[in-house]
């Protein structure tokens, strides 16, 4: 029995060798050590709280919104569209204060101050509204509200397609090109299409209304809100006379560069040292 079991251990002896020896030979990740008893085991992945990730994209959001509408401004610059002047509010980049000249057309001389309203979630909401303090009688502007009918020109907001400098250029052209189809102004189209002096005599009226309220204190207390003062000549007229006066364009010195301006003694056609003054 003793011989046996000492065979049966050298055997197995044997099988542990050959055991080693091929793990030896072949890598293996080393075993998980058992848990003590003071280790606390790991959660499971149902205990873990899932991350919020829409607080963490609203960050975001309003990051590349406020990006999006400083990219717009820039661009408005880059167009300058005459007559047209822009200003963003100062309590929120969502909405802008605005006023038009229109210099010509049957509208002249009109001062026509409005608001540009955007979405928030601007690109990728609906196209912004634009609408005139006060309203201005035309087909296509709301007598009540003062609202522009914007959609008529951007059915639907694209992104990347579609710019706020646009729908600015569009607020300029409708008092050049008067549109009539599906107004929001029924009196105004029909006047214009049936009695076109009594329309120019209703658009001298809300040009001259323009005019007269244009010195009016804004209806908002935003600090950006537009205000128009009287003319007054302690303010106004050096800014005027800057403004008006030509610029005189300076002499360049052809005979003067980078290498020689302020280190040379020569006149000009002579070669005497310290010949010039």
């Amino acid at each position: 029995m003793t011989s046996e079991a000492n065979k049966g251990k050298e055997g197995a002896g044997d099988g542990d060798k050959r055991s080693m020896s091929r793990q030896g030979s072949k890598k293996q990740l080393p075993q998980v050590p058992q848990q003590e008893g003071g280790m606390t085991p790991p959660r499971p992945t149902s205990a873990i709280p899932p991350q919020d990730h829409n607080s963490s994209m609203a960050g975001y959001g309003q990051f590349f919104l406020e990006y999006a509408l400083l990219a717009e401004y820039n661009q408005l610059h880059k167009q300058k569209l005459p007559g047209v002047y822009v200003i963003p509010s100062a309590k929120s980049p969502l909405h802008w204060f605005g006023v038009l000249f229109i210099r010509q057309g049957l509208y002249q001389e009109g001062v026509f101050k409005f608001d540009l309203l955007i979405p928030e979630n601007y690109p990728d909401g609906d196209c912004p509204r634009l609408i005139f303090h006060p309203a201005v009688f035309h087909p296509i502007i709301d007598p009540i509200s003062g609202e522009l009918d914007v959609k008529r020109a951007f059915t639907k907001w694209k992104r990347n397609i579609n710019h706020l400098w646009q729908v600015l250029l569009y607020a300029r052209r409708v008092f050049y090109k008067i549109d009539t189809k599906s107004p929001l102004n029924q009196e105004a189209a029909t006047l214009y299409e049936e009695d076109c002096d009594m329309f120019k005599s209703r658009v001298c009226d809300t040009v001259e209304l323009s005019k007269l309220k244009r010195y009016d204190p804004p209806y908002s207390d935003d600090p950006h809100a537009i205000k128009f003062s009287r003319w007054d000549e302690s303010k106004h007229g050096e800014t005027l006379r800057t403004i008006t006066t030509p610029k005189i364009p300076q002499e360049v010195d052809v005979n003067k560069n980078a290498q020689t301006s302020g280190l040379s003694w020569i006149k000009p056609g002579n070669i005497q040292i310290f010949s010039k003054d």
